[in-house]
Formats: C-alpha cells, structure tokens, sequence
C-alpha cells in the first residue's frame, strides 16, 4: 500500500511542477480557498494555463537526509484537489504519505521513524450561503503504530463562520464510524463523534498561517480518541509555487500499548496550486 500512495502522489508532484514551470501567464488572478489544513491563498490563472479546468489543486512534497552523527532521510508528500459544482455542491479530495529511517549507530541497521498514507474524500451540499451538510469518507495506515488499515465514514454539517478574500475560519461536527485493523490481530470499531476546525488567515501578500484540528472521541467511551491538529506557514515564492512549514500533531488514545500514543513532526516542503 505505501507504494501506492508514495508513487501516485510524487508523480504528480512533479508531473505539475513541470507543467507550472513551462505555463504562460494566465487572465486576471482570482482569489479562493481549500477545505482543510492545507487550504490556503493561491491565485488560478485562465482556464488556457489550467491542468483541470475548473478544478483548485495543491500539490506539494518535502525531503530531508542527514550524513555523519546521524543518519537519517524523511519524506512528506500530499495532494489537495476541490471543485465546486453550481455553487451547490463541492467535492474535496485529499492524499498523504510521510515516510522517514534513522540509522542505528551500533548495528548499522536502519530502523523505520515514519511509513503512513492517508486518502479521504468529502462531498458538502450547501443549504445556504455558509451552511452545508457533508459526507466523508477516508482510508489511511500507519506501520510505527502497527495500525494495518483504519476505515472512517461519516456525515454531519459545517459552518463557514466568516470569509474574506483568502481568508477563512470554518466548523464541522458529525458522526463517523471508524473501523481499525491493527497487526496484532487487535481490531476495533464504533461510532464516534467528529469534531473538526479549520483557517487560513493570509499575514501579507506572501504569506498565509494555515490551523486545522480535528478531534473525534468514542460515543461508547470518551477516553478512547483521536485528535490531530496542524499549524503551517505558506510563503509564496512565484506566481504558483509556494514553500511551505508545518508542524503536525496526531494523538491516538487507543493505540496498542508497545507504542507512543503520540507523533508530533515537523516538515518543509516546496508545492504548487494549480
């Protein structure tokens, strides 16, 4: 599977970085967001210079490596894709895969820090100017955690609690249920309460703080959780291109008892919105 989404997402990456490269400059640039923590200021030029007419994309991948004391290598790479249909119906789809090893000094072997995927998919009905209902589903793994697959579907309704040009602040709440395999023949599943927050709040012209939180306790047991919250700043370095700095927290309270609950990580990477 880590294949799968290492492949699909750096292909496109770089598939894009190409195209935006060698791209003639568009009509005048309009302002929009995305839905979720990686939603942010960008400007789409004239369907002419368009991959996907009609479509908002990001695309963005980061890589460290380190040789001497320590040596490691760590890999971030996502995708972010949103169309709105009549101004009724919006999709949004999104895609991750981190990735990183550090070298055991004693015995040369390589021991892995990080190998999880992540895609999901949301549908929102807007009833209203700002009000929607929403459907969403999700597919994700994560091998530190020995966490196989993890299913997670649900529906509920989000609010945008105010807009401004690039900038945003928005809610959701619902209900999903999520299903986990882990490697230890260890399932679990329930139905949950989704609770979920995200903005972009642009600084200056080039500069864009991007916050998502998410949390999602057990209806049976509270104690049982998940809770991820992101913070990133996105500088603009051309018309498409952007650099970006994100620090991501992910909080597993059911996670099996030989790992840490908690994975907090931090990460630079160079992206494109189309």
């Amino acid at each position: 599977m880590k294949h799968y989404f290492a492949t699909i997402l750096v292909v496109l990456t770089g598939a894009a970085l190409l195209r935006a490269a060698t791209a003639a400059a568009g009509e005048a640039a309009i302002a929009d967001h995305l839905e979720d923590s990686i939603q942010a200021a960008r400007e789409t030029a004239g369907p002419e210079c368009n991959l996907f007419p009609g479509w908002l994309i990001d695309l963005s991948a980061g890589y460290s490596m380190s040789r001497g004391n320590s040596d490691t290598q760590n890999l971030l790479a996502r995708a972010a894709a949103m169309k709105k249909f009549a101004d009724v119906w919006e999709f949004v789809g999104q895609g991750e895969y981190a990735w990183g090893k550090i070298k055991d000094r004693d015995t040369g072997e390589y021991d892995e820090t990080a190998d999880r995927g992540q895609l999901s998919v949301q549908g929102n009905l807007f009833l209203i100017e700002d009000g929607f209902l929403y459907g969403r589903s999700e597919i994700s793994y994560d091998r530190i955690k020995e966490l196989d697959r993890r299913l997670d579907s649900g529906a509920g309704a989000g609010y945008n609690l105010w807009r401004r040009e690039i900038s945003f602040a928005a809610v959701e709440a619902g209900a999903t249920y999520i299903d986990s395999k882990y490697e230890n023949a260890r399932d679990d599943h329930g139905l949950y309460l989704r609770l979920a927050q995200n903005g972009a709040f642009r600084i200056n012209e080039r500069v864009t703080f991007l916050e998502s939180i998410e949390y999602k306790p057990k209806f049976a047991d509270f104690n049982e959780y998940l809770l991820t919250a992101e913070a990133a700043l996105r500088v603009s370095l051309m018309e498409k291109v952007f650099f970006q700095l994100t620090v991501t927290n992910r909080y597993d309270n059911n996670a099996p008892d030989n790992v840490e609950r908690n994975d907090l990580s931090m990460i630079g990477s160079l992206g494109i919105s189309l």
